[in-house]
């Protein structure tokens, strides 16, 4: 286990390149309005009441500045994955089209959309909030995947929000490695929040790299991972 405080675009310059076998990342999603000029004003996201305060890095940028953004990253994630690397990474209905656009400039290959049913309804007001999206590319061709019995709509009841306003399941992360990775492998997380994916790689046996900008969700998933990994290393950048 490597985890780092830090800027994930300046961190990524420092991982060797073609090293890492599956991204797995859930980035701020900027799109919580419908129109660009509206977004700094709300805030982001559209968040419960436990979060209407709560901001972090990148989750109040216009539509250009998340494209922006993403794009450098994603062309960065591209130099340090191996070739068919598997890519997944979380987005709404919102800004999927932009990231989709982003992703193949970037040179990743598209393969399929994941649909994430929350099995329980959120936020909405016509037609309330129950999936959220997961783009699944990869570098080049995709390497084979070890399980062929996963649908592209996987449901997995969303958890109580107590650490990170959007903290993932971890047996929805589990689904991902399982398909994508095999013991030994090396994941990365360049968003990693409160450590859902490390916490995920501890029990799948993988090896993880996780980047968090944010020192008090860097601390949460450090306490996380340490719980179940003593060995892990985490680094101050």
């Amino acid at each position: 286990m490597k985890l780092i405080q830090g800027d994930c675009l300046e961190v990524m310059k420092t991982l060797p390149d073609n090293s890492v076998d599956a991204v797995v990342t859930d980035p701020p999603y900027s799109s919580g309005a419908r129109q660009t000029n509206q977004l700094r004003a709300r805030k982001g996201m559209l968040r419960s009441e436990k979060w209407k305060e709560e901001w972090f890095g990148t989750d109040n940028l216009s539509s250009y500045g998340f494209m922006f953004f993403m794009r450098g990253l994603l062309l960065s994630t591209f130099e340090k994955c191996k070739p068919g690397a598997h890519l997944y990474i979380f987005i709404d209905w919102r800004n999927y089209p932009l990231l989709s656009g982003v992703l193949e400039s970037a040179g990743w290959r598209i393969n399929n959309m994941i649909v994430w049913d929350k099995e329980i309804f959120g936020m909405g007001a016509n037609y309330r909030n129950q999936h959220e999206l997961i783009v699944f590319c990869s570098k080049g061709a995709p390497k084979k995947s070890y399980r062929h019995d996963v649908p592209n709509v996987i449901g997995s009841k969303r958890i109580r929000q107590v650490t990170h306003p959007t903290e993932k399941p971890i047996d929805l992360i589990n689904t991902f490695l399982s398909v994508s990775t095999q013991e030994g492998d090396t994941v990365l997380d360049p968003f990693m929040g409160s450590g859902t994916t490390g916490a995920a790689c501890v029990q799948a046996k993988r090896h993880f790299i996780g980047i968090e900008i944010d020192p008090t969700y860097f601390d949460i998933a450090t306490r996380r991972i340490e719980d179940t990994d003593p060995l892990f290393q985490a680094v101050g950048a």
